[in-house]
């Protein structure tokens, strides 16, 4: 099931209706059924993996709650992380991992002959192995304690709103809310509903619209020329930001309904002025996830400065294989740990070279131009991204310094597979993105409250104006392919 879909706008509301419904005692159990039916939805085999992950990391933190010593406890919270590994290595990086290792014994002609493990891709599987993880690692830390309530337990690792692309919980925070008995609350529900018509407003009307462009030039980056190719690319940044975040936003407010509140995973990413803070903004349960469990197990910063430079480099790079089994998104994440690197050797050695210092008396004429800089920063690691293999994206850098082209070979001419995308649409898609821009401006100028939180807080009339624009906009402008979202695929 997709969010985006006539499925879920009836899975929705019976949930929500049937959850306020009944004593709140027994609500785990229709949020943990609901949640096996949304995921099954998909393919209902995988559900077992879901059993397997979350009954391992029950046992594990239950026996780690025995023992107070942390060599007692070592061994299950072990056990715990090889078993979720193994799964996420088995379905996700096996093959990766095999026909690399065949590869590179063809080419010193040694016989290799270790067949692949063709499986579908279960969805989600990166997202809550991860909320597993988190989980046993807090239980051994002594940071959280074990849950002893198995139901609850599974609703925390197999909770629908977020089950699929996240947001990543850590139990601490998320685990006790399940607990509380929520009564209907106006403010809430309105502010939850909110926040899933500017998500709907995100998906359907901008990002499956620009993906209309990016797949034309992607899908045959040998038919178009470098400014094709660079604004593709620039569509492309808006696209994942919107499906992504668009899928949160659904995710936040369907939970926020029933009186959850969800850890956020976006602020505003492309107002950022350094890459560093665009980290601190983009996927923001990732990063922070990969900071507690792999950057300061490392040695975080409190090392020599060459090896925090590495424990940057490194996890970004890990960060970026998360994404996926091909060396594409191994050198997504390799080109923003290099980045992070150069900005922290330039803050370190010519900390006053900066447009700030040079430059302060015209803040607001900075402020664009970092942002700007930082924008175009992060989407080269994106060409990666977008690129099915190394050899691809060999030749979109190719195509992007030895032939330019201009907008009309992007816009008008046919393209390989018949279609021609439309001009209009290109107008209606730079439209939509202003509104984007504009909200995003408005919510960073307020230090990132929440869409639901300013929309609520302005007087009657403008409240309204947003609902009715934001609504009409979906029902008109809708691309009503029913296409999934693109973290899904992770």
């Amino acid at each position: 099931m997709i969010f985006n879909s006539l499925h879920f706008l009836i899975f929705l509301p019976a949930v929500i209706f049937l959850y306020f419904s009944i004593s709140y005692r027994w609500r785990w159990v229709l949020l943990l059924t609901a949640s096996y039916y949304f995921y099954m939805c998909w393919k209902a085999e995988y559900a077992f993996l879901i059993v397997l992950s979350t009954s391992i990391d029950y046992f594990c933190g239950l026996q780690m709650s025995k023992h107070a010593d942390k060599k007692k406890r070592k061994p299950w919270m072990i056990m715990s992380i090889v078993m979720n590994l193994s799964i996420l290595f088995l379905f996700k990086y096996f093959n990766f991992f095999n026909d690399t290792t065949r590869a590179l014994f063809d080419s010193v002609n040694i016989f290799y002959n270790v067949p692949d493990f063709r499986l579908l891709l279960p969805v989600g599987l990166s997202f809550y192995t991860f909320q597993a993880i988190s989980y046993t690692v807090d239980v051994y830390n002594g940071t959280a304690k074990a849950e002893k309530h198995f139901g609850f337990f599974a609703t925390f690792v197999s909770y629908w709103p977020q089950l699929v692309a996240g947001p990543i919980q850590r139990k601490e925070h998320f685990l006790p809310q399940l607990k509380q008995n929520f009564d209907f609350d106006y403010q809430r529900v309105k502010e939850g509903l909110i926040r899933i018509l500017y998500g709907f407003f995100k998906k359907v009307v901008i990002a499956d619209r620009l993906a209309i462009f990016v797949r034309e030039v992607y899908n045959h980056p040998g038919d178009h020329g470098g400014f094709a190719i660079i604004l593709a690319t620039w569509l492309f940044a808006i696209q994942v930001y919107c499906d992504f975040s668009g899928y949160c936003d659904i995710a936040l407010g369907s939970a926020k309904i029933m009186g959850h509140n969800l850890k956020d995973n976006f602020k505003t990413p492309y107002f950022s002025k350094s890459i560093r803070e665009f980290w601190e903004r983009w996927h923001i349960t990732l990063t922070v996830w990969v900071r507690d469990y792999l950057y300061i197990p490392l040695g975080g910063s409190k090392v020599s400065f060459p090896r925090m430079l590495f424990n940057n480099w490194f996890t970004l790079t890990v960060m970026g294989f998360w994404h996926g089994a091909n060396w594409t998104f191994i050198m997504f994440g390799f080109v923003h740990g290099f980045f992070i690197v150069m900005s922290r050797i330039w803050d370190r050695y010519f900390p006053k070279l900066n447009l700030p210092t040079l430059m302060p008396n015209a803040k607001w004429f900075t402020n664009i131009v970092l942002m700007f800089w930082i924008f175009n920063l992060t989407c080269i690691p994106d060409i990666f991204f977008c690129s099915r293999n190394i050899q691809e994206t060999g030749v979109i850098m190719q195509s992007i310094f030895t032939h330019p082209d201009t907008t009309h070979d992007l816009i008008f001419n046919s393209s390989p597979s018949g279609a021609t995308p439309s001009i209009i649409e290109f107008c209606l898609s730079l439209l939509f993105i202003a509104v984007l821009l504009y909200t995003d401006y408005k919510l960073y100028t307020t230090k990132d409250v929440p869409i639901e939180k300013s929309v609520s807080a302005k007087p009657l009339y403008r409240r309204w104006g947003f609902y009715v624009v934001i609504a009409l906009l979906v029902a008109w402008f809708a691309v009503t392919t029913n296409s999934a979202f693109i973290y899904f695929q992770f």
